[in-house]
Order: structure tokens, then sequence, then C-alpha cells
């Protein structure tokens, strides 16, 4: 029950930061829609739905009809001397005859015969079904092509999860970057008004140049800011188009909320759980060891012999004829048993489970490493979450020195590099807390990908 309880809290945890935001749910959608790189892993796996269809068809019958009509000339004689054998037989029986006072009998004079073996003319049409009866090859052909259809499956859904974490991702840097920018344009409008203050107290000899110098510099700093917040900005927003396909300059619709930090504290041990229950790499790699194994009983299915059974119908003759006459039928059963070929089969079975071991290998490997992601990305999210808190507090106090500081410039009771020095606070402060805003929902899309938490809609 302590284990249920956790996770239901953890997908609550998940649902509450980005349940809020509709418009996200539907960037994600379009870009699982029409991403490029997905659209030619799902033209893979029609692939091999199609190669998994022809495999299945290797067990049906199959049917055709063959034609054939040849004309022949030389080639071996088989002679026949029926001449030779008839003809003295004829005469001594007319002899015989003659001495008896019989009338002699008309025998024909034969000549001896010369058949060629190859007829000048013939012709053969005849429909033939082949239906395989016993072909262990056929079997663990359709058992390989099953496997590496669920095996693409998996990488369609694995590679679903990246897209689904980079378009998150992109657009939290995108709103990042966006809200970046009008906290540095309002501070920018902040320090061009105390320039013009600082110039007139110069004009009336109530302040040094050095305020209009300082000034200057700080202005020429937020414009620095200013250029490389808008350039990350505009990338991530070339970037998050080109995740949707669409024209990188294509404008993005963003949700106004804030993250909600969920109260109950999450346990690692869960998400560790979640990852590997959840992760189709895993499943994908148990489809390509089941591969191995299909290969391996594939090369020993080779010492097993094979059975069809061949039916024909058709006409045979020296003309071409379709008559009851020169029909004929026959039915066989062919059976095919290879005995040895040079250990070939042997060796293949040697390399299938050579193949199998490297799978299993790897699989141990991924395991690992999914728990090492988990752990990175639950710790790096612990750390966002702290982060955020602490940016919070730091803002709050930010703006409270900067309120004391700015009343007491404007009397008179603070000096020029005290308030810009507060102002600076405040802009870091603010910057600060926009920052760890957003990077606690990037460590949180990143939490909910290696943990394999999004649950994708069935077709």
């Amino acid at each position: 029950m302590r284990k249920n309880f956790f996770m239901v809290c953890f997908f609550i945890f998940i649902h509450t930061l980005y349940g809020q935001d509709d418009r996200l749910m539907q960037y994600i959608q379009e870009g699982l829609e029409k991403n490029l790189a997905l659209q030619q892993k799902e033209f893979s796996l029609q692939q091999s739905i199609l190669e998994l269809r022809e495999a299945s068809g290797k067990f049906l019958p199959s049917i055709g009809i063959e034609a054939r009509y040849s004309r022949a000339g030389g080639g071996r004689i088989i002679e026949f001397p029926v001449g030779d054998l008839m003809n003295p037989v004829y005469d001594a029986i007319n002899i015989t005859r003659i001495q008896t006072g019989q009338t002699p009998l008309p025998f024909p004079r034969l000549e001896n015969e010369r058949i060629p073996f190859l007829r000048e003319k013939e012709h053969e049409t005849k429909i033939r079904a082949i239906q395989p009866v016993f072909q262990p090859l056929l079997y663990f052909n359709h058992k390989i092509k099953g496997d590496l259809k669920n095996a693409r499956e998996f990488e369609v859904l694995a590679y679903k999860r990246v897209l689904i974490a980079e378009i998150k991702s992109t657009y939290f840097n995108y709103v990042k970057a966006g809200k970046v920018v009008h906290l540095l344009e309002q501070t920018m409008q902040l320090l061009e008004e105390n320039m013009r203050i600082n110039e007139k107290l110069v004009e009336q000899g109530m302040a040094n140049k050095e305020v209009i110098y300082r000034a200057r510099a700080e202005i020429s700093k937020m414009e620095q800011e200013l250029h490389e917040a808008g350039k990350n900005e505009a990338l991530a927003r070339a970037y998050f188009n080109h995740l949707l396909n669409r024209s990188l300059d294509t404008a993005i619709e963003v949700s106004a909320y804030t993250a909600i930090i969920p109260g109950t504290e999450l346990l690692i041990e869960e998400v560790r759980h979640a990852a590997m229950n959840n992760r189709e790499e895993l499943r994908q790699l148990q489809e390509y060891i089941d591969v191995a194994n299909s290969s391996k009983g594939m090369a020993g299915s080779a010492f097993l012999p094979g059975v069809v059974v061949v039916a024909d119908y058709g006409y045979q003759g020296e003309t071409y004829r379709l008559t009851k006459e020169d029909d004929y039928w026959m039915i066989s059963g062919v059976l095919q048993w290879n005995l040895f070929n040079g250990f070939q089969d042997q060796t293949r079975r040697q390399m299938a489970e050579i193949e199998k071991q490297k799978l299993l290998k790897s699989l141990q490997e991924t395991e690992r490493l999914i728990i090492l992601q988990v752990q990175q990305s639950f710790y790096n999210l612990d750390v966002a979450r702290k982060g955020k808190i602490t940016a919070e507090d730091r803002l709050e106090a930010a703006r409270q020195s900067y309120q004391l500081i700015k009343r007491k410039y404007e009397e008179g009771m603070a000096s020029q590099i005290e308030y810009m020095d507060a102002r600076n606070t405040l802009t870091s402060a603010e910057v600060f807390h926009v920052l760890s805003q957003y990077d606690y929902l990037i460590r949180a899309a990143e939490l909910e990908r290696v943990a394999g938490l999004w649950k994708f809609k069935q077709n």
C-alpha cells in the first residue's frame, strides 16, 4: 500500500506541473503528428509490419500458371531397328505359305526407326500449387519478423518520449528567455530614466560627471545582456518550430502560469521502479534477444527435414491443344533434408548464441544506465526545487532592499553607487527567479522521460 501510495503521488506530481498548460499539450500533439524524425521511424515500423505479413503469407499455398512451347532440333537420336527385326520374319512367313501352296501375305517393308530424343515441337501448360507441410524455417522466420516489428514499435515509443521531453524543455527555455528579455527591458527603462535624471543633476551642478559615466556603463552592460537574451529566445523559438516541423520563425503562443511545487516528497526507489517497468529501451532489447533466440532456432532447424506437397494439372503434347486427350495431373510429396553442408548451420547457431550474449550484456548495461539517469534526474529535480524556493526568498529580500535604497536615494541619503548596486541585485534576483522556475520545469520533464511516466494514447 505504501508503494502504491507513492506511485499515485508521483503521477499527481507530474500532472500538477503540466496539467495547467493546455497549449503545451497541443504543441506536444502537433509534434507527435508532424516531427520528421518520428515520421521516418514510423515508416520503418510500417515496413516491419509488411515484412511480418510477407512472412505469414509463406505458410499459405502458392498457386501459379506455367506455360511452355518449345521448338527443338538436333540432339541425341534413339535408333530402333524395327525393319531389321520384322522384315525377315515376314519373309519367312511368306516362304512357308508358298511351300504349302498358299498365297503370300502382303506384308509391308518396314524401315528402321530413328527417333530424336528432343521433340521438334512440344508444349506444356499447367497450374501448379505448392503447399508447405513441415517447414521449420518458415516458423522461425515468422517469429523473427514479429519480434523485429515489436522492437520497431518500442523504438518509436522511446523516441516519442525523447521528443516530448525535447518539446517541453525547448518550450520552457523559450518562455524563460522571453521572461528574461522582458525583465531586462524593464530594467533598461529604469536605467535610461536614471541616466536622464543624472544628466539634469550634472547640468544643475548638483552632481559630478562620474554619475553619467557610471550610468552609461550600466546601460551598455544591460544592452549586452539584452542581446544575449534575445539570441537565446530566437534560438529556442527556431529549435521548437523545428521539432514541430514548422517554419523556424513561427510565433509561439505561451500560457501564463506558475509551476507549483507538490507537497509530497518523492521516493527515488519508486522512480526507479517506474523506469524499469516503463522504459521502452529495455523491452526493445528483450525483443532483440528473442530475435537472437529465433535465429539460433532457425540455424538448428536446418537439421530437420522439410516437406511440401506439389500438385500439377495441365496439358502436354506436340500440338497446342487443350482437350481431354491431352490433359494430365500429378500430386507429389517432396522431402528435403540437408544432411551435411560443411558445418555452416552449426556455425550460424554459434554466431546467434554470441549475439544473444552480447544483447544480454547490453540489457544489463542499459538497466544500469537507466538507474543512473533516474538518480541524476531525481537529484537534479530536487536541487531545482530547492533552488526555486531559495530564488523566491532571494527575490523578496532583493525587492525589500531595493525599495529601501530607492527611497533613500530619492531623499539624497544614499549614493548612486548604492542605488545601482541595489538595482543590479534586484535584476539578478528577478532573472535568477525566472531561471530557477523554468529550470525546475525542465528538470521535471527530464525526470518524466527517464522514468517513462508519459502515458501514450492507445490507437
